[in-house]
Formats: C-alpha cells, structure tokens, sequence
C-alpha cells in the first residue's frame, strides 16, 4: 500500500482570495508517516509571515490510501 498527501492551499491576501493551488505529495510506505507530515504542514499553515499582518494562509491536507492498479 501506498499513501498519498493531498494539499490545496490558498492564500488571502487584504480580505481578496487568491485562486487554489493544489499538489500531491507521494510515496509514503505507511499512513502514520503521511500523517506527521501533514501535522507538519498544517503546523506551517499558523505561522504568519513576517511583516505582512494582511496575508493568511488557508489549506486542507488529506491523507489519501493509493489504489493499486
């Protein structure tokens, strides 16, 4: 089995939405291991950038199980 990290972020940027940008992020050979990276991701998402009170970061992070072909 493999499993894959699903990202869509999105940045707002004085109240105006940027459009969605997904990726995915693969292979993890086990879902525990895909979900610390996501804790990671979701971690970074808090963090403000430096200097600019008017950008937040907005995101969904999913943990998904590959089918095998």
């Amino acid at each position: 089995m493999e499993w894959v990290l699903f990202v869509s972020l999105q940045w707002v940027v004085s109240g105006s939405p940027t459009p969605p940008n997904t990726m995915l992020i693969d292979s993890f050979a086990s879902e525990e291991l895909c979900k610390k990276a996501a804790a990671a991701i979701k971690t970074e998402f808090e963090v403000p950038f430096p200097g600019q009170q008017r950008v937040a970061t907005m995101g969904r992070v999913t943990c998904l199980l590959r089918k095998e072909k």
